[in-house]
């Protein structure tokens, strides 16, 4: 299933559910079938999208073992993460230009689609 990212200040975003669902609750949303990110919430929601790029990387980099590796505050187990931050960046693109322009981000998807 694809969920679609609108924003009036960048064009709008596809991705698949999994990838969706993962970076929603990287950012502390539900995956539901509607859904907004207020301009209030994207400086922390970014703050955690640039937490999951940076263990990711120590992770490819080999500073950090993977059963050692500390959680951080995302709710999602570290083997889920590899891989993610590369999919992650066009959404961090499109929420750094909404919190530029100053407006929201919606999610829509056809139906709710958490596990």
């Amino acid at each position: 299933m694809l969920v679609r990212f609108s924003s009036q200040a960048t064009a709008n975003l596809l991705m698949f559910d999994d990838v969706a669902r993962a970076l929603l609750t990287v950012i502390g949303k539900s995956p539901t079938q509607r859904g907004v990110i207020t301009l209030g919430e994207m400086p922390t929601a970014l703050t955690h999208l640039q937490r999951l790029v940076e263990l990711e990387q120590r992770l490819k980099d080999g500073r950090e073992r993977r059963e050692e590796m500390p959680i951080p505050d995302v709710g999602i187990e570290p083997h889920e993460l590899i891989g993610l931050s590369v999919r992650a960046q066009p959404f961090i693109k499109a929420l750094t230009q909404a919190l530029r322009e100053k407006k929201e981000m919606t999610w829509e998807a056809p139906k709710d689609f958490a596990k």
